[in-house]
């Protein structure tokens, strides 16, 4: 697939954890997150599609409890009638939910248009982001998520045992950051699991090198 993050504009990540097949994200002026997974079609492997996630943190399709779920979209559904006959070339009024193909330039150059076109539509929505700074598990996901950051340098001088770590490091996320994801949990009674533990230290990792970038 001839997608980059220079074309983008997002910070891709070789990301295992969340279910997108292509994973893209950046910060916002506002301090929210803007995610872009990507999904492989299961019957033409040469087709993708994209869905938005906007939020305080980065666990993209994350949409459960009081967390809204407009905050994860598909662009189609951000595009006028209009736009969606001219960049999918149909005449079905209803067709949000559009396929590219990844392996023809010109297919992966109007996805890119359709995210340009409809991204700002998506995070400038003053209700949505209303919606979200509302949510009480989205401020609790986020305040894991920032506590991890803080702790993880210094994770390797506490006395600790761990109980939920993966077997082994997991592509690029440093073992540091699912020891402190646990630790974390565990210190503020959260839910406690091996899943868990590796969705906190996915966000929190990645939300670090989008900061510090």
């Amino acid at each position: 697939m001839k997608l980059t993050k220079a074309k983008l504009g997002y910070i891709f990540f070789q990301e295992p954890i969340s279910s997108a097949q292509g994973f893209f994200s950046k910060k916002l002026d506002n301090g929210f997150y803007l995610t872009l997974g990507l999904t492989i079609s299961t019957y033409m492997e040469s087709n993708f599609t994209g869905t938005f996630y906007y939020s305080k943190t980065t666990r993209w399709s994350a949409v459960w409890d009081d967390i809204p779920e407009e905050s994860y979209e598909r662009p189609g559904s951000l595009m006028s009638i209009e736009e969606r006959k001219v960049y999918f070339g149909i005449e079905n009024e209803q067709l949000r939910d559009y396929w590219w193909d990844g392996f023809d330039d010109s297919s992966v150059a109007s996805f890119i248009e359709v995210i340009k076109l409809t991204e700002s539509r998506f995070y400038e929505d003053q209700l949505l982001t209303k919606k979200i700074d509302d949510s009480l598990i989205v401020s609790q996901l986020k305040n894991y998520a920032d506590e991890v950051k803080k702790l993880v340098s210094d994770i390797e001088k506490l006395n600790f045992t761990y109980s939920y770590l993966p077997d082994k490091e997991i592509k690029r996320i440093p073992m540091r950051w699912f020891k402190a994801s646990e630790y974390v949990l565990k210190k503020q009674n959260g839910i406690l699991n091996k899943n868990m533990v590796k969705n906190l230290a996915s966000d929190a990792f990645i939300q670090s090198t989008i900061d510090n970038l």
